[in-house]
């Protein structure tokens, strides 16, 4: 008897294949290696149902290469992540102005702040570059 895959795992397999097929075509149109780099080991990790390597490597790559040697497409990784997450926390401190405890707000308000710091400071370190 064949064994059924879960919707989850069926979902994941496909999005490997459509890392991959990204990969190919982002060779062809010159995407930067760090991006299509990091688009192979998530459909590696994908395929292999590994839910640790793709992260390390994500963070390794923006440590070294971003923070260390500075280079700017590891660095605008970084930064749009800071900026997705910036987004989230903006919207969860609006959202829980009437609902949540005031030192709830606080942490919150202080995430925001070292947030836009960070990106303050990938901006620029992007623009030296």
């Amino acid at each position: 008897m064949a064994q059924e895959i879960s919707q989850e795992r069926q979902s994941e397999i496909a999005h490997a294949n459509q890392l991959q097929v990204e990969v190919m075509k982002g060779l062809q149109c010159g995407e930067p290696v760090e991006r299509l780099l990091l688009k192979a080991l998530e459909s590696m990790a994908l395929k292999e149902n590994d839910t640790v390597s793709y992260l390390e490597a994500k963070k390794t790559l923006i440590a070294v290469y971003g923070d260390a040697l500075g280079q700017p497409v590891p660095l605008q990784i970084e930064l749009e992540e800071f900026e997705t997450r910036l987004e989230r926390l903006r919207q969860a401190y609006e959202e829980g102005k009437e609902t949540e405890p005031k030192d709830t707000q606080e942490r919150v308000k202080n995430a925001i702040m070292a947030h836009e710091n960070r990106i303050a400071l990938l901006k620029k370190r992007i623009e030296k570059e």
